[in-house]
């Protein structure tokens, strides 16, 4: 007994499909303003010239300013004297070590 089964359709891969017509690009026709004064384009020319500076200013203060802040953020909490004591402690050791390697001659 032989079974009829429906014919699946079948699907071609895109590289093998007609290709779509592109659509021609088209582009708004530009209007030309009326040229402004002298005066309104030094004008212009200042405010892009103050804002240009002041951008740079903002970048290139922002890194040290954040910095700053997190000099002060290392060991937030503790009182100063603790730090200090800290460094005191960490200075005594370097110093410790230099003289041992210069009592015994270097390394």
């Amino acid at each position: 007994l032989a079974q009829k089964t429906a014919a699946a359709p079948v699907v071609r891969p895109a590289a093998l499909r007609a290709p779509v017509a592109l659509r021609p690009l088209t582009r708004k026709p530009v209007q030309v303003r009326a040229s402004s004064s002298p005066q309104q384009q030094q004008q212009t020319t200042q405010k892009v010239a103050a804002a240009t500076a002041v951008s740079t200013l903002a970048l290139a203060a922002a890194p040290a300013a954040q910095a700053a802040q997190e000099a002060f953020m290392v060991a937030e909490g503790e009182p100063f004297i603790v730090q200090v004591g800290w460094a005191a402690v960490c200075v005594m050791f370097s110093f410790s070590l230099s003289l041992v390697v210069w009592g015994r001659s270097g390394m």
